[in-house]
């Protein structure tokens, strides 16, 4: 009989059997050869020691074969089974193949419009943008890239367009208008300046001043060229445009009207006079047309177009490049001719805008002046000085000596002085003939050492 045998009765007798006990149990049953004289690695074998492999040899062979022993290793065996099958059965799953639809099919091709697929391209030339930003008085760069005069080719006019490499971001597209004046920069003959009344590279129609700069002179001159060509032809087509009789209604029963605005001064008798007191004179008309922003440089700043509707626009009128009078004006086909009045206040002018208002009449200021000094007019020149030497010598002045005389008029100011200082415009304004006899020789000596009157 086995050991094994001889230990299942015994199992089945014992009803409870604690941990402890079992283990001791475990421990107990002896082979045949029991009788020997018990040896060392024996003794080892029996609490845990001796080597590895020896105990598990001897845990097989000497037949533990107790009820809660036997049941442990055959749950772990069952266990072991269980996890060797299923990880057969799940190794199929891994591998399958799932397929999930695209939301978006990459194989379709979108089309994409440029606006650009009905012109014909007349000029194509590499060159460096660059836009004024009259809130800080300084040129920033709008990009680098091919400049292009596209003409459609239906209606004939031309345009420029502009985009910067890579991202191709347009950063210039204006129509090339007859109004355009394309100027050399200053101490470059390579680089072109103008102004766009309606510039739509942003999106909506702006006034900017654009400079453009090219790698040599021989490409800024062939930019120009077609720059003048296109201008060209574009007033034949505006003017053929306008003056189509078979043109037809944009709107039924409003028929299509040609009108013009102008901008005069007047006098105390109500004549007229230009309007040199303004540099440039901008109006925003109704968005719906094709250029609704439109600048003029020339007095009386005649602005003509054609349309059916009537609606309020606004005129902007610049003594400088950041000051400006803005007017409403009413514009309806109610009269052939009507005019409308507006007064405008300029504030702070220096002393040439004063000097060319007077010519219209005399100002506010002189009035003041007048009651101020008790005098018939303004004070005469004192002959020993050239008045008009002095204005002209303080034009040329650089900026530090300009700061310079400002301090030396601001110390020696008096009560009688008529001075001006606009501190946001940066405007400084004084009439030379209310300064003291003592101040007057010390701007003569100080422009005559600079060398500014000779």
């Amino acid at each position: 009989m086995s050991a094994a045998e001889a230990t299942e009765p015994k199992v089945e007798e014992t009803t409870a059997p604690a941990p402890e006990a079992t283990e001791t149990k475990t421990d107990a049953p002896a082979p045949a050869d029991a009788d020997k004289p018990v040896t060392q690695s024996a003794v080892f074998s029996m609490f845990g020691g001796g080597a590895k492999k020896e105990k598990k040899v001897e845990d097989e062979d000497r037949g533990d074969n107790s009820g809660s022993n036997k049941a442990q290793r055959e749950a772990a065996a069952a266990a072991a089974d269980e996890k060797k099958e299923g990880g057969d059965e799940e190794a199929p799953e891994e591998a399958e193949d799932v397929h999930f639809e695209p939301v978006v099919k990459l194989t379709e091709q979108v089309e994409v419009r440029t606006n650009e697929e009905s012109e014909e391209q007349l000029f194509k030339m590499r060159a460096k943008l660059f836009k004024f930003v009259k809130e800080s008085s300084e040129w920033k760069e709008r990009g680098t890239g091919d400049v292009r005069l596209l003409k459609h080719k239906e209606n004939g006019k031309t345009r420029l367009v502009m985009r910067r490499d890579k991202t191709l971001k347009v950063c210039a597209n204006h129509y090339i208008v007859p109004e355009m004046k394309l100027s050399p920069n200053v101490g470059s003959d390579r680089s072109w300046v103008w102004n766009a009344a309606a510039d739509v590279s942003e999106g909506e129609a702006e006034a900017v001043t654009l400079a453009i700069r090219f790698a040599n002179s021989e490409n800024a001159n062939l930019f120009k060229d077609s720059f003048l060509k296109a201008q060209k032809e574009n007033e034949e087509v505006f003017k053929k445009a306008q003056d189509d009789p078979e043109r037809p209604q944009q709107v039924e029963g409003f028929p299509m009207r040609k009108w013009s605005v102008s901008l005069y001064v007047l006098d105390e008798n109500g004549d007229q006079h230009p309007a040199d007191c303004f540099q440039r004179v901008t109006y925003n008309l109704h968005p719906s047309f094709e250029n609704p922003v439109q600048t003029f440089t020339k007095p009386p700043f005649t602005c003509e177009n054609e349309g059916w509707g009537e609606f309020e626009m606004s005129i902007d009128c610049y003594t400088t490049e950041k000051s400006k009078q803005s007017i409403p004006h009413d514009l309806n086909f109610q009269s052939n001719h009507y005019e409308n009045d507006h007064t405008v206040t300029f504030k702070n002018p220096s002393q040439a805008l004063q000097q060319i208002l007077r010519e219209t009449g005399p100002l506010p200021s002189d009035e003041d002046r007048v009651k101020r000094k008790g005098t018939a007019g303004p004070k005469k020149p004192n002959q020993k000085y050239d008045y008009e030497k002095i204005a002209d010598g303080l034009g040329k002045l650089k900026e530090d000596d300009l700061l310079h005389v400002i301090q030396l008029i601001n110390d020696n100011r008096t009560e009688d002085m008529y001075i001006k200082t606009d501190v946001e415009s940066g405007e400084f304004s004084i009439d030379l003939y209310s300064m003291s006899d003592s101040l007057t020789k010390m701007l003569w000596d100080h422009l005559t050492k600079k060398g500014m009157i000779s």
